[in-house]
């Protein structure tokens, strides 16, 4: 497509599609839309990849070990950072601004036909779905792996025929709408597995009772990491990973893999595992090392363990509940050991954030408290604060996480430690400051 710079469009789509924001978790609807658009999610293979941490560095290894080999990859990732386009890309491009519109106004014209026949337009998610299976249709994807929403029995994403599931782990999380313990929860989630198609997870505990159930009913080969495909890290710092992974027949050495943090090992096993299965439907005999290798050394996924800046040192963390904290704060104490940050903090009101906050305070020296802006999500400042005066801890606020990261910054001074964590939100707020990238909101 020719140069566009007609931003108005793009605003006022973003702004309809903000205006849809809401939970309905359902399959009639997004359904209804893609057979409008016809049904642009069967014209190519589908690994869809599902789970409570860790999707979305899974689906972009998957996705970069896949582009290595030489294949066209459309990637599906939620939510975004800094810009709606992050979240459709194709061969490590994002769409672009006028193909948001225009794939926006088919699938409106779509959602508007469905509405009529089943009483609803499609929510904001809905339309982001159909909106990526349609323009992977229109870009002729080799394969498009797909980062699941919320569950997966009802999710919008659910609504095509993966040829692979994965499921990375599971814990308590949309306890609301998937119920309150973690055996429902891994229900919802193995429902995207298909019968008799393969199925790769990291999941453990009761969790992995369910889905092995699940398997065995619809006749799916389960690949179990770290059962089949085992790793062992050998370095994690700020630079990155190096581990070997030993698979059934082969011993992948001294691999060097760009995100950082040991938890990330599991995600490179599941990621290398589905890789494989997809191999093996795809019918290859053997599978390519070399883009397994340039795939996992090349991988960009902002604001997971990311050193934005060096002096001071800031590190940019989306950790949005307990696992995840507990997972950064493992990580910063093997990578560094004994440091403390000026920690920049704000979560969603739905998390569990006493235990958030318990985490983060073991590497934390000061807490800078705030309210990212995000759908009025935020949690109150108080409420951080009564968890933090019972923790001894030391903190003070500030209304936004702008003028919260230039408190910290000024306290930090040029040889300090700064870490900005709590959301996807707050990281996707913050990272502009160092970038100087767009920031759509949400």
């Amino acid at each position: 497509m020719s140069a566009w710079t007609d931003d108005a469009e793009y605003v006022r789509v973003l702004k309809e599609l903000y205006e849809l924001r809401g939970i309905k978790l359902g399959l009639d609807i997004v359904k209804g839309v893609l057979n409008e658009l016809g049904n642009p999610e069967q014209d190519y293979p589908v690994i869809l990849v599902g789970g409570t941490n860790g999707k979305g560095s899974t689906v972009s290894m998957i996705s970069s070990i896949l582009r290595e080999e030489g294949l066209r990859v459309g990637t599906f990732t939620k939510p975004h950072l800094c810009r709606f386009t992050e979240r459709i890309v194709v061969d490590g491009r994002e769409i672009t601004r006028r193909e948001v519109v225009e794939t926006y106004e088919e699938v409106k014209e779509a959602g508007e036909k469905v509405s009529r026949k089943l009483g609803r337009f499609p929510t904001f998610f809905e339309c982001n779905v159909a909106m990526a299976y349609k323009y992977f249709s229109m870009k002729n994807v080799d394969v498009a792996v797909v980062e699941v929403g919320m569950g997966g029995r009802l999710d919008a994403t659910n609504a095509c025929d993966p040829v692979l599931s994965v499921i990375t782990n599971v814990s308590l999380e949309h306890m609301k709408h998937l119920g309150d313990t973690v055996e429902k929860i891994a229900f919802e989630k193995a429902c995207i597995i298909r019968p008799g198609r393969p199925t790769v997870s990291a999941s453990s505990g009761s969790a992995l009772k369910v889905i092995e159930e699940r398997c065995r009913e619809l006749g799916s080969e389960l690949t179990l990491v770290p059962r089949d495909v085992k790793h062992r890290v050998l370095r994690s710092d700020l630079t990155g990973m190096l581990l070997d992974v030993e698979l059934e027949k082969t011993l992948l050495r001294n691999l060097k893999v760009s995100l950082r943090g040991s938890f990330q090992a599991m995600n490179v096993s599941t990621a290398i595992a589905s890789y494989l299965k997809f191999s093996e439907l795809s019918g290859k005999s053997n599978f390519n090392e070399d883009a397994i290798r340039r795939g996992l050394a090349n991988i960009v996924w902002p604001g997971r363990l990311e050193p934005i800046s060096q002096s001071p040192l800031v590190i940019l963390d989306c950790a949005k509940d307990p696992a995840a904290a507990e997972a950064l704060s493992s990580s910063i104490e093997e990578m560094l050991p004994g440091a403390k940050f000026k920690t920049v903090v704000s979560i969603s009101s739905d998390k569990e954030y006493d235990k958030i906050l318990r985490s983060i305070a073991r590497i934390t020296d000061e807490f800078i408290l705030t309210e990212h802006g995000v759908m009025g999500r935020a949690l109150p400042i108080e409420r951080m604060e009564d968890v933090l005066k019972n923790l001894n801890a030391k903190y003070s606020s500030e209304p936004t996480v702008r003028e919260a990261v230039a408190r910290a910054l000024s306290c930090a001074g040029e040889k300090g430690r700064i870490l900005v964590t709590g959301s996807v939100f707050t990281v996707g707020e913050a990272r502009p400051i160092w970038t100087g990238e767009p920031y759509d909101g949400f």
